[in-house]
């Protein structure tokens, strides 16, 4: 490993400036990766570090090692201690590197002609044995499959806000798989907003002609809502007689349905589906009650029923489904612009639609539809 003077002068330039911090980190990278039998730790491939602070110590373990958040090769605990633990991947081999809270009271007897506190320590702790500086203690530890460098592991999506998940962070809490800073609250940008009405979802039926664009505009409501924090169902209309096909023919669920079971439901440990034959037409109602933990219900389909309509169409110069003057009708969704008692915007203004349910449905502030 190179001396002590070039590693401080390599991790100063990257780091922007030389601290009593910078030095601490170097001298305990130097310690690690030594203890742990890595001789040149940048570019070695079987060296992993956990960061207990975010100060800049870390940046001159990242600047000493090599190792970085991108490579999945420094892991940052935040503890808000002096402290890493260098872990030799090969060998297993670990230590934990801390520095001792007293080595400050020890700045004067190896400084003394510096008047400034910070020079001092700075000083100070480039001369300090290693023994009255840090605390290294072998430590065993197992590091993850998930967490291991090079590892990909399945994507997951959070089911309240709907942002992706990746190497098995997702939480199950109450029979959701949510990501952590949903589970946990860490944070709540301005644009999300708290569970709702967990108890009785707002309803809002996408309505017009087949092949006119409602599951198309439903599709690309679903992440734009979600992303504001809400938790979105959807019921989809289904007008034939004929069975629902949700498995393929040969499999167990299948086969029991073909047997003459009246329901069944398929478990698995982050979904759960249930069909069930019903000997009269389910109502919506009931349907929409099947839906557990969501704050907005988009039905495709149930014109008739009562409730706030979304009518998608190809062309405003046909009839409407529902009357422009009906008071149930929030929007129309047409590729022509309609100066009418209701809104109107192309298929593409999905943020706009987003922003007119906020403020008429749910009675947020927002920008004007």
């Amino acid at each position: 490993m190179q001396p002590l003077s070039n590693l401080l002068e390599y991790s100063s330039s990257l780091h922007g400036h030389l601290c009593s911090g910078q030095v601490l980190g170097v001298r305990m990278a130097m310690a690690g990766c030594r203890e742990i039998g890595i001789e040149e730790p940048r570019g070695s491939k079987k060296l992993c570090v956990y960061a207990e602070i975010d100060r800049c110590a870390t940046d001159a373990i990242q600047a000493v090692t090599g190792c970085s958040l991108g490579k999945r090769t420094l892991k940052f605990l935040d503890y808000g201690k002096m402290a890493a633990s260098f872990i030799n991947l090969e060998t297993q081999r670990a230590v934990r590197v801390l520095a001792k809270e007293e080595a400050r009271s020890l700045v004067s007897s190896y400084v003394s002609d510096i008047p400034n506190r910070r020079e001092a320590e700075k000083t100070a702790y480039s001369k300090m044995p290693e023994e009255a500086l840090l605390c290294i203690h072998p430590i065993k530890i197992q590091i993850p499959r998930e967490d291991l460098p090079g590892i990909r592991g399945e994507r997951r999506f959070c089911e309240r806000c709907g942002e992706g998940i990746n190497f098995k962070r997702e939480i199950k809490l109450d029979g959701q798989l949510l990501c952590i800073p949903c589970a946990q609250g860490y944070y709540l940008p301005q644009n999300r907003r708290k569970v709702v009405c967990p108890s009785s979802p707002k309803v809002i039926h996408v309505v017009g002609p087949r092949k006119n664009g409602k599951t198309t505009v439903i599709e690309k409501l679903i992440p734009e809502l979600s992303q504001r924090g809400y938790r979105v169902g959807t019921v989809k209309h289904h007008h034939s007689h004929s069975p629902i096909q949700m498995d393929h023919e040969g499999k167990d669920s299948w086969r029991h349905r073909r047997a003459g079971a009246k329901a069944v439901a398929l478990v698995s440990p982050s979904e759960v589906a249930v069909i069930q034959n019903t000997d009269e037409a389910t109502r919506l109602d009931e349907a929409i009650k099947l839906l557990r933990g969501v704050d907005i219900v988009l039905v495709e389909g149930f014109h008739t029923e009562e409730g706030p309509k979304i009518e998608v169409r190809r062309t405003l110069q046909e009839e409407t489904i529902i009357h422009q003057n009906n008071d149930h009708l929030l929007a129309l969704i047409a590729p022509e612009k309609y100066h009418g008692r209701a809104s109107c915007s192309t298929p593409d203004k999905i943020k706009l639609l987003a922003e007119l349910i906020e403020k008429r449905i749910f009675g947020q502030d927002c920008h004007h539809w």
